[in-house]
């Protein structure tokens, strides 16, 4: 299945909707005889966030720089402290925040708000957007590395790595490593899959390559002493509320998030995961 144009987009959006709310009354009701869902205090919640604008948001993935602040600044309230992926000891009142892409705004916007409520971060770059109008530059992800934070992987060059071979994938998930450790002067230990686009293959091949932490976009609580790391998406939609019972890790919130991305992920093997992000966006728009 391709979907090339706007009108086959538009048929699908039509065709897809009426199902996605029929799911949506379904797991509705599911989870009102849902009574416990397990959250230990050592598990840890890990956000995931794009490109921090100043005002208008163009694109799903975005979030508004005042949104942001009133995050950090409720952390701050809450006296969370707010930390890298790596930095797994004593997970208690802890929360993590990860930014993925490598956009200028991790440096321009994102990262002043840090220090100034002296808090550390990961940043997932890929090191063939580096330099590009509006992504970083290597002198930004050096002065990100010296203020603290974390500089992790997002692969070589951002692609679906579920469609890509073995060769492909070793390549995207090994030399993104070395040219980001050889930039840096540091070993780099955490991975985050482009578009969330992962399997069995991918997560064994990204263990192979040495990566100690490998972030998916799975919503949940990711456990001490894991590896594969669910995060949870920071984007133009999330309401105040949605930021509020995620930061308490309210376990009905959690498990419709999950449940959610159950059945999206579903939409994704269906469409393929180019047409399903094509058809994500244009909903947004």
């Amino acid at each position: 299945m391709n979907i090339n144009c706007p009108s086959q987009v538009r048929y699908w959006a039509n065709f897809l909707m009426p199902i996605v709310r029929l799911l949506n009354i379904w797991y509705t009701l599911l989870l009102s005889v849902v009574i416990r869902i397990s959250v230990s205090v050592s598990s840890l919640c890990v956000l995931v966030l794009h490109r921090i604008v100043p005002d208008k948001a163009d694109e799903w993935a975005d979030v508004k720089l005042n949104t942001f602040v009133e995050l950090l600044e409720t952390l701050y309230r809450k006296q969370k402290i707010v930390t890298r992926i790596d930095n797994q000891q004593n997970n208690l009142d802890k929360i993590c925040l990860s930014f993925d892409d490598g956009h200028a705004s991790d440096f321009e916007l994102v990262l002043p708000l840090l220090l100034k409520y002296n808090m550390k971060a990961t940043f997932f770059i890929t090191p063939h957007l580096i330099g590009r109008e509006g992504h970083l530059s290597w002198n930004q992800v050096r002065m990100l590395n010296d203020a603290g934070m974390e500089i992790g992987s997002h692969s070589l060059s951002h692609p679906y790595l579920t469609t890509v071979s073995d060769q492909q994938l070793f390549t995207e998930l090994k030399q993104s490593k070395v040219q980001i450790e050889q930039n840096i002067g540091k070993e780099i230990k955490s991975f985050a899959y482009p578009f969330g686009d992962y399997s069995h293959r991918t997560n064994a091949l990204a263990k192979l390559v040495g990566y100690e932490y490998i972030c998916t976009s799975k919503p949940g609580l990711f456990k001490a002493g894991g590896q594969i790391v669910k995060r949870n998406s920071v984007h133009s939609n999330t309401r105040n509320q949605d930021m509020f019972l995620l930061l308490n890790q309210d376990k009905y919130h959690l498990f419709r998030a999950q449940l959610r991305y159950s059945i999206l992920y579903g939409l994704k093997r269906i469409l393929g995961i180019k047409n399903y992000i094509k058809l994500k966006q244009f909903l947004y728009l």
